[in-house]
């Protein structure tokens, strides 16, 4: 993707918008598919949580299909940072949803 960064329109919201994630809130280097970050964060669930692991994994699959990342020794410091902030904003997300529902319930 394309993205013209300004003041008024900064990178983090643009990733958000095109279903990326990014590694970090600003000036991200790199940024995660939120499809594959909920998968991540399924499996983590059922298997212990091995970043470093997954993205040496993701890394070498790439690499085999032509994708050369310059940050392939760090991918699984961006990689577990995007997983952690995103599942910060999902359990803050369901929280807020759950508090909004018991406000709804107990004026009934």
């Amino acid at each position: 993707i394309s993205l013209e960064v300004c003041a008024c329109n900064i990178a983090t919201t643009q990733l958000v918008k095109h279903g990326l994630f990014p590694c970090t809130p600003v000036h991200p280097m790199l940024a995660i598919n939120t499809d594959m970050l909920e998968f991540a964060a399924g499996l983590f669930v059922h298997l212990s949580p091995n970043e470093h692991a997954w993205a040496s994994n993701l890394s070498g699959f790439l690499r085999k299909r032509g994708y050369l990342l310059h940050t392939s020794d760090s991918l699984w410091c961006h990689f577990a940072n995007s997983l952690a902030h995103y599942q910060v904003l999902i359990c803050l997300a369901r929280a807020e949803m759950s508090q909004s529902i018991e406000a709804v319930r107990t004026t009934l």
